[in-house]
């Protein structure tokens, strides 16, 4: 991460507090749509055992005839490395606005004060989560290194690579006039053993939710007023939308933070403030730095049992 940069039109004195920019944080986990597996320091395997259908026949007195075929396959979660470093953080320029902050007396040795610390901490880590929550949905490992998203496969882009996921027919890019048109098809889609299970979450754009809220206002019966918005719901089924998640995308999975959830992901800690080290970057010297070590890795648990639509 590159060093920060401050600019200021100070002009004497600053507020009491930090103002920090708003940044929505990892959505995917805090909307409760994944299954995170702590302490994973190397791999991990998601056990799947399917048996093929209608393993009940005929009474046999000395049995020969096999019912059935049991499988056994597994899904990985290995998660990668990544870290935040910033090295250059000098308590002086804090110093210089904030009067609280400033030294009194004799000049004593510059330290960091708490209070900054965690500002600092949060703002960085506001990021860093709205980053994760981008990689869970549309992380790619095919990309450069240089982009910020190439450290794992997220849910989309294993959707779309998926042999053995539900892939609903592509109308075309999602919009207010065919959006229903997709969410009728999707649910059209969904096994009959899972048609009626209330953790079948449809899972899409923040943006493109946007515009299945204005279809919802513009039909002449049924649909909210122009003075509502329409409730996150199709069907009865949930609707959980994410700025992470690529427009044009959408996913109707088992969603739970439980076991049970077709969402998993697996890290060495789920909380970013364990991961974070702030200190004195040399021991003679005033400035300090900022380090946090992460690892993270998304997978399915069944992907035959998701519905994905990709809109073009």
């Amino acid at each position: 991460m590159a060093s920060p940069t401050f600019t200021s039109n100070y002009g004497g004195d600053a507020l009491d507090y930090i103002v920090k920019a708003t940044v929505l944080g990892n959505e995917a986990v805090s909307k409760g749509s994944v299954y995170v597996i702590e302490d994973v320091q190397k791999s991990i395997s998601i056990s799947k055992m399917v048996s093929t259908a209608d393993p009940i026949i005929p009474r046999e007195a000395m049995p020969t005839t096999k019912s059935a075929t049991v499988t056994w396959s597994e899904a990985q979660l290995t998660p990668v490395d990544m870290m935040i470093y910033i090295n250059d953080i000098n308590p002086r320029i804090f110093e210089a606005a904030w009067r609280q902050f400033q030294p009194k007396g004799n000049l004593p040795d510059k330290v960091l004060d708490p209070n900054i610390q965690a500002a600092f901490v949060d703002v960085v880590l506001r990021q860093a989560q709205l980053q994760m929550g981008k990689l869970m949905w549309q992380g790619d490992v095919s990309l450069a290194v240089t982009n910020p998203l190439h450290f794992f496969d997220g849910y989309v882009t294993r959707a779309a690579a998926s042999s053995t996921n539900i892939d609903t027919t592509n109308i075309g890019t999602i919009t207010k006039d065919n959006i229903i048109t997709i969410f009728e098809d999707m649910s059209a889609d969904v096994p009959d053993a899972l048609f009626d299970d209330p953790d079948m979450i449809i899972h899409m754009n923040t943006g493109d939710f946007r515009k299945y809220q204005e279809a919802d206002r513009a039909l002449s019966f049924k649909g909210s007023g122009p003075q509502a918005a329409a409730p996150p719901n199709f069907g009865g089924r949930e609707i959980r939308h994410y700025s992470g998640l690529p427009a044009n995308n959408i996913i109707i999975a088992k969603s739970t933070t439980g076991t049970d959830s077709n969402f998993y992901a697996g890290t060495q800690k789920a909380s970013d403030q364990d991961q974070l080290i702030v200190e004195k970057l040399r021991p003679e010297g005033e400035h300090y730095f900022l380090k946090a070590l992460f690892t993270m890795d998304a997978n399915f648990s069944i992907d035959s049992e998701s519905v994905f639509y990709a809109g073009s």
